[in-house]
């Protein structure tokens, strides 16, 4: 039962952003890739819609999540469920 308790509770702290698409929709582009967080990883490609999950071994890292929620050509949003 406890085992359940801390699962919920890992859910609902688990940090999560959503890709609202470029900021001048006339541009053209419909992927924002972003460069390998580790060394001879691949590129990350992220289209329109897309929730990516924030943290450690999550599809993105802290620090990359704050650098696109600052982005000024692509706009992400926190999701708050």
């Amino acid at each position: 039962m406890a085992e359940k308790n801390e699962s919920k509770a890992k859910q609902t702290n688990e940090r999560k952003i959503i890709c609202k698409g470029p900021v001048d929709k006339n541009n053209g582009a419909i992927i924002f890739r972003l460069p390998p967080e580790r060394k001879g990883g691949k590129s990350f490609d992220i289209v329109k819609g897309q929730i990516l999950t924030v943290g450690d071994d999550k599809d993105i890292s802290e620090a990359t999540a704050n650098q696109l929620l600052d982005s000024k050509t692509w706009k992400f949003e926190e999701v708050t469920k």
